[in-house]
């Protein structure tokens, strides 16, 4: 017994299934050589820029590979998007050239349910871009700033030392001094750690020789402990204990790489969250700077979703009136929509806008904007 045609659409489920393959694969066969021609583009720029450094440094081989492998995932967010477009504009126009959407629409499929599997690509890239931005990018580009930084320094001993480096939580009411701390190795000499009360009395003071960050905890050595009553007095004298775990403690090294004014880039948004919520004496401006970035790092992975929204009515008209003009009103948009975010980026960060609207308002205006080029497809 054959297939009953679906009542709404009046196609059969077989045959769109076999619709919805061909169609993937005309996006994703162009998508596969322009995320390599991309990602190979900016390698290459990125190793005339450092090839000078690596020769000096004497970089072995499989060390530079290493680190392009760690820079891949901090520069998707700017390959995918690009990748995304040309794949879609070059898809829809040999489509439409080729009539292949009007012999499709002719056998009773909405030209709307057509577009789905493009919309759903642009959607699948977009939230994997959103976790690798999130999880991975940012500790890849931090490697990648350290790895160039010791390159360029070899002889140089103290090139990731940082000296008498404070750390403050206000909300656990915890204050960090660390003599030297590494900002490769995470290690630290010289550290005074001090707990208060909510009231602002001394509870305890931790002094130690070093503290090494071990499997997700800080380990103190050669610690002298010493506890305070309500009234910050100290009770009896100073213990001392050769190595001890203070696994209450929720500073990591990142919060002291953050607190050295590290580039955002090398925090993700939970790790911006973070950092204000636990900062609460920032300035106004500090704080909308930081807020801005926030929004920024979640709404910079949609670019893939909102430049597919874009490609997809321009991808149809390249196909109809010829590549020149379909490609270059694309890559016009493509260019303003970055040009919005960096003009939103400012205007947040100066306090102009709130940070939420700076973050997110080049992706409501294109994203608008492409559905609206999209519904009035015909």
């Amino acid at each position: 017994m054959g297939l009953s045609p679906d009542r709404e659409t009046g196609y059969r489920p077989a045959r769109m299934k076999l619709i919805d393959r061909y169609l993937l694969r005309t996006l994703l066969v162009p998508l596969t050589y322009c995320l390599a021609a991309f990602t190979m583009i900016y390698v290459v720029y990125d190793l005339f820029d450092h090839l000078p450094d690596f020769i000096e440094a004497r970089t072995q081989w499989p060390d530079a590979i290493r680190y392009y492998v760690y820079l891949i995932p901090s520069v998707l967010i700017l390959i995918v998007p690009i990748a995304l477009l040309l794949a879609v504009l070059y898809s829809l126009s040999q489509l439409t050239k080729n009539n292949e959407l009007t012999a499709m629409r002719a056998s009773g499929v909405s030209l709307y349910r057509l577009l789905i599997p493009f919309a759903l690509v642009g959607l699948m890239f977009s939230m994997t871009v959103l976790w690798i931005n999130e999880r991975v990018g940012p500790s890849s580009a931090l490697w990648c700033n350290q790895f160039l930084q010791r390159e360029r320094n070899k002889d140089d001993l103290d090139v990731h030392i940082t000296r008498y480096q404070p750390l403050v939580n206000e909300l656990e009411h915890r204050y960090w001094i660390v003599e030297q701390f590494n900002t490769l190795t995470f290690d630290m000499e010289g550290v005074e750690l001090r707990q208060e009360r909510p009231d602002g009395t001394f509870l305890v003071k931790y002094e130690a020789e070093r503290a090494q960050w071990l499997d997700g905890q800080w380990w103190f050595h050669q610690v002298d402990i010493q506890e305070f009553d309500p009234g910050s007095e100290p009770v009896g004298g100073p213990k001392h204990v050769s190595h001890m775990v203070l696994d209450f403690i929720t500073e990591t090294p990142k919060d002291f790489l953050n607190e050295m004014r590290y580039n955002q880039e090398f925090m993700s948004a939970q790790e911006i969250a973070e950092f204000v919520r636990t900062r609460p004496q920032i300035g106004s401006d500090t704080e909308a700077r930081y807020r801005t970035d926030f929004h920024y790092r979640l709404a910079m992975p949609w670019a893939s979703l909102v430049v597919t929204l874009l490609g997809i009515p321009m991808g149809s008209a390249t196909g109809r009136k010829g590549a020149f003009v379909g490609i270059f009103l694309s890559i016009a948009m493509f260019f303003s929509y970055y040009v919005a975010i960096t003009f939103g980026l400012a205007l947040g960060k100066n306090e102009t806008l709130s940070p939420w609207l700076a973050g997110w308002l080049p992706n409501i205006l294109f994203a608008t904007l492409g559905l609206t080029l999209v519904f009035r497809m015909r």
